[in-house]
């Protein structure tokens, strides 16, 4: 299965000036210091303009504020998915956004968010390679801070991609819990699901189908080695039955996947196997002289 994509995070090398403004002294001391790199000495006089009744109201001492923090999490944070410097540089750049009436720092506290919002994106992309049943709830949670401060920028958002990609690695997360533990029926169920989630989107995206069919037609295999010499009788029949289930839920991915997608040599054993596992050898033989006659004219 493949692994989702990161989107690349444009870095924001953006330099805060402004004229100097007797009506923003503290703001403008913190916009100084910003400029020299120094954080910690802006944070606390940014912090001082925050409490100040002259400036607290006005837009661009919260924009400050919200780079300064934005670049707290670029130089310290960016390893720590709960950054306190990344919650607080939204909270700061959506409070300058409401206040900016003029919309004179509007556009750079979208940029400043849209950094912001892909770095939660990506994130939840990397928690999906490392949940565990007690944390398989964060990937879906970082990724929903991302929707939303997307929609600050642009309401009208398109998601789409996005949700394919995330549902997809979410997916193939569940399914690897389950490979992990082939007895964890709900794993296998949240990866069915989640694929289910990528085709409402795009009923023909390929590795959703393909997963589809590796998720069904592994758990059809893992009915049929489960049964051993001890296996009871009266267990025997409901656990080849409940195999047969699988592959006959694996055979119309299989089957989309290969006369819809790319022709590929993963498509070609999926829909193979998946006929072998239901008995028809016929059409099996068919597919393996089809794959060899492919392989071949891969090669020429």
């Amino acid at each position: 299965m493949k692994k989702g994509i990161y989107i690349l995070l444009c870095i924001l090398w953006v330099t805060i000036q402004s004229a100097a403004q007797s009506t923003h002294p503290l703001t403008d001391e913190a916009t100084r210091l910003f400029d020299q790199k120094d954080l910690k000495s802006a944070q606390t006089i940014i912090q001082k303009a925050l409490n100040d009744p002259k400036e607290k109201g006005d837009s661009y001492t919260w924009y400050v504020a919200g780079f300064i923090q934005k670049e707290i999490y670029k130089a310290s944070e960016t390893n720590n998915r709960t950054s306190p410097a990344r919650k607080e540089a939204v909270r700061l750049l959506e409070k300058s956004i409401v206040l900016d009436s003029k919309r004179e720092h509007t556009e750079m506290s979208h940029a400043a968010l849209r950094y912001l919002a892909v770095s939660y994106f990506n994130d939840g992309l990397t928690r999906t390679r490392e949940i565990t049943k007690e944390s398989a709830h964060e990937p879906e949670e970082l990724y929903t801070e991302f929707r939303r401060i997307m929609r600050i920028i642009n309401p009208s958002a398109d998601f789409n991609e996005y949700d394919k990609q995330i549902f997809k690695a979410l997916g193939e997360a569940h399914y690897s819990m389950w490979e992990n533990d082939s007895k964890d029926a709900a794993a296998a169920a949240k990866a069915n699901e989640y694929f289910q989630k990528v085709l409402i989107i795009d009923d023909n995206d390929c590795e959703a189908l393909f997963d589809l069919v590796i998720l069904n037609y592994n758990q059809g295999v893992y009915k049929i080695r489960s049964i051993d010499l001890n296996t009871d009788l009266s267990d025997l029949i409901p656990m080849q039955e409940s195999a047969i289930r699988y592959f006959n839920i694996a055979l119309p991915y299989a089957e989309k996947c290969f006369e819809n997608c790319p022709k590929k040599v993963e498509y070609y054993k999926g829909l193979m196997f998946c006929n072998r596992s239901l008995g028809k050898e016929e059409r099996y033989l068919e597919l393996k002289n089809e794959l060899e006659q492919f392989v071949q004219n891969q090669k020429r």
